[in-house]
């Protein structure tokens, strides 16, 4: 069976107005599709795979037609984000005036977290929420025999009738019962991001989920999974041998466990893999001889979600640690000659004009290598969307409206959907994100 994989194309990509204007297209990498190759490492030992990524290959909905063509697939996989939602419909609406016969399957973190409204669209013949790489081949080995893909775990059928689309986590599901992504599946060498100290550039992940509760993040997900330290270091070294230069670690929290990160540095050392990486951590997870072991075992930089320069806006966020220690941190990582970038979210609900004043100059005083600033989002199944309804801003759940209906005559999603504060306009929102911009160093700069 020929299976398509496809990074859809982000010429339609939403949500740019939560950032500058130009800040998607000039400061954000393009990176591999990480997901759709760890699919496409398990499908090829028992099926035809082709990987696809739109976004770098600078393709857009019209280009879908030549592809099929050319290629021929039996099914085509899609992943799916929030942000390209609309990319994803147009997409699959395509496929299916080109080719009704062609199987059409959706996963990726938008079917996961709304499962329900994502397969509401009849261009989708299946949904798989989850770790997709058994569910997957066990629907890819059912086509193949002519039949339905009833019965498989985390998989849905269009035009079914279901009660219940809670993922399910088994043993099954480990991260480390699958063969490692294999990066030849697209154009490995083409991926560059101006941030890394050499290019070409990739992706990892070590692991999955992150035992911390900030009030921001969805409680919508995985358990915590941990890759192991030999296959974690295996993987590095086949991203050596392929050329590659430096790898951004796609973790939530990678210094989640102080003797893994010992581990894996110290075998890093010991296998003479030379690569630059950048990883994100907490700021109270940085042990004080943590750093140098890094730095000595290739990293360059680590990644912050500072979010505030606010003690009680970092109390109401549930971060667990203060401005202080914030610097204290900073301080310490700084010292071992590794570079520090951070993220911080601006008009955090409660938040005054002085408030958000005071992150952006916390974060200049900082003198951060690389600061990043966005909009504060009440993402649904978050606690701050909790609060939201319990306080009436809210009255629904937004992002399950709009991927049910979305807009077919705007691509994009307004601010105000989005946005978290009720407390100022539009024209003030972006002004504190031009400000906080302008006073700090971003990957503008770079």
């Amino acid at each position: 069976m020929k299976i398509l994989l496809i990074q859809p194309p982000n010429q339609t990509e939403s949500m740019t107005e939560l950032y500058p204007e130009g800040y998607a297209k000039k400061a954000r990498s393009i990176m591999p599709p990480l997901g759709l190759l760890y699919l496409a490492s398990y499908l090829k030992t028992k099926h035809e795979v082709i990987v696809q990524d739109m976004i770098l290959n600078n393709q857009g909905i019209t280009d879908i037609g030549k592809m099929l063509n050319e290629i021929k697939p039996d099914v085509v996989g899609i992943t799916s984000i929030i942000g390209l939602w609309p990319s994803v419909l147009k997409l699959l609406k395509e496929i299916k005036k080109i080719d009704s016969s062609i199987t059409t399957i959706v996963g990726g973190p938008n079917a996961t977290y709304f499962p329900e409204e994502t397969l509401s669209h009849k261009e989708i013949d299946y949904m798989i929420i989850g770790n997709g790489q058994l569910p997957l081949m066990q629907l890819c080995d059912k086509l193949q025999k002519k039949e339905k893909g009833y019965e498989i775990v985390n998989c849905f059928i269009q035009g079914n009738e279901y009660s219940n689309f809670t993922v399910v986590y088994n043993d099954e599901n480990n991260l480390n019962n699958f063969p490692l992504p294999d990066r030849t599946f697209t154009p490995y060498m083409k991926y560059t991001v101006p941030f890394c100290p050499e290019n070409p550039s990739t992706t990892m992940i070590t692991s999955m989920g992150c035992p911390h509760r900030c009030e921001f993040c969805t409680t919508l997900r995985p358990p915590l999974m941990l890759l192991s330290t030999e296959k974690i270091v295996e993987e590095m070294e086949e991203i050596y041998n392929l050329g590659i230069k430096s790898i951004l670690f796609q973790d939530e929290l990678f210094t989640i466990n102080k003797k893994r990160v010992n581990d894996i540095c110290e075998q890093i050392i010991s296998r003479n893999i030379k690569l630059h990486w950048s990883m994100k951590s907490r700021i109270d997870s940085i042990h004080p001889e943590m750093p140098e072991l890094m730095k000595k075992a290739g990293c360059f930089n680590i990644h912050f979600g500072i979010e505030s320069g606010n003690d009680k806006t970092l109390l109401r966020m549930k971060k667990g640690y203060t401005q202080e220690k914030i610097k204290q941190t900073i301080d310490l990582v700084k010292q071992a000659g590794l570079s520090v970038s951070g993220n911080f979210m601006l008009a955090y609900p409660g938040e005054t004009r002085e408030d958000i004043l005071q992150t952006i100059e916390f974060a200049k005083n900082l003198d951060l290598n690389v600061s990043q600033f966005s909009l504060t989002i009440d993402s649904p199944g978050s606690g701050l969307f909790e609060d939201a309804i319990r306080c009436g801003r809210r009255t629904h759940n937004y992002l399950s409206e709009y991927i049910r209906h979305p807009d077919p005559d705007n691509s994009g999603l307004p601010t105000s959907l989005f946005s978290a504060s009720d407390k100022f306009s539009q024209e003030e929102l972006h002004y504190f994100l031009e400000l906080a911009y302008a006073s700090t160093k971003t990957l503008f700069d770079v």
